[in-house]
């Protein structure tokens, strides 16, 4: 299966270009009306088995642990092309509405994501099994400032896949369902405590002799630079529901 939890002479803005070889992700939110948890989790799971067991419809389903969401569920179907959304999932939508719709709501409706694949971090096509958390990040960025925004991101995760080898990162832009200045970071990792490797300097030292002198301080501060002041990010804490995952029916 593959991983759910997520150049300095080409502009930052060609990883934002989008084309017939782009790859998109659904994502889902859904929140189970009172006291029908169990009974949510249960149709869902079903439907899932029933259609979503195949790379190219298969969806994983995390729970929301932390903030003002806690408790909505968010599934997700990776690995869109644009082809894809020719499928006629009409069968499934029925499916959905007639046996799993009336145990849950329906939170902000469906998004289209855009993969920006230069910024994985420590994506082993080897072993891609569901996370068993996702740090989610949902990011308002202003338009003016996306190469800032660009720059950091990619810079701080060629020292972050040095220094973090147990944690994963896909970043994506929002293709449809909002915004397009929205962007959506996931950091997946499969326990809280983890070893903590020594180095012999700190990653303000191991960026700038990267990327230069100075860098680290002048990319962080555009990096901040770079958020709307109303929205700026959020973060929220997600876990794998293994009950929901197909292979696990």
């Amino acid at each position: 299966m593959k991983k759910i939890f997520f150049l300095f002479l080409v502009p930052f803005s060609v990883f934002a270009q989008r084309g017939t070889n782009s790859e998109y992700w659904n994502t889902f939110r859904y929140k189970p009306k009172s006291g029908m948890v169990s009974k949510f989790e249960a149709a869902a799971a079903e439907k899932t088995k029933k259609f979503n067991s195949q790379p190219g419809r298969l969806i994983a389903t995390f729970k929301v642990v932390t903030g003002e969401n806690t408790g909505v569920y968010e599934r997700i179907m990776p690995w869109q092309s644009a082809k894809d959304y020719d499928y006629d999932a009409s069968e499934e939508q029925k499916y959905w509405n007639d046996n799993v719709g009336k145990y849950c709501e329906s939170v902000g409706g469906p998004q289209r994501w855009e993969r920006l694949k230069g910024f994985d971090v420590n994506i082993d096509p080897n072993n891609q099994s569901p996370s068993k958390y996702l740090k989610k990040t949902t990011m308002r960025i202003k338009p003016s400032k996306l190469n800032d925004f660009y720059r950091w991101s990619y810079r701080i995760g060629q020292v972050a896949a040095e220094r973090i080898t147990d944690q994963q990162r896909i970043l994506f832009r929002l293709e449809s369902g909002g915004s397009r200045d929205i962007f959506v970071q996931y950091i997946g990792f499969d326990k809280y405590e983890r070893e903590v490797t020594e180095f012999d300097n700190t990653w303000e030292v191991a960026y700038d002799t990267k990327f230069g002198m100075g860098t680290w301080d002048r990319d962080l501060e555009d990096y901040h630079n770079s958020f709307e002041m109303l929205f700026g990010r959020t973060v929220e804490t997600l876990e794998f529901v293994p009950e929901m995952f197909p292979s696990n029916n």
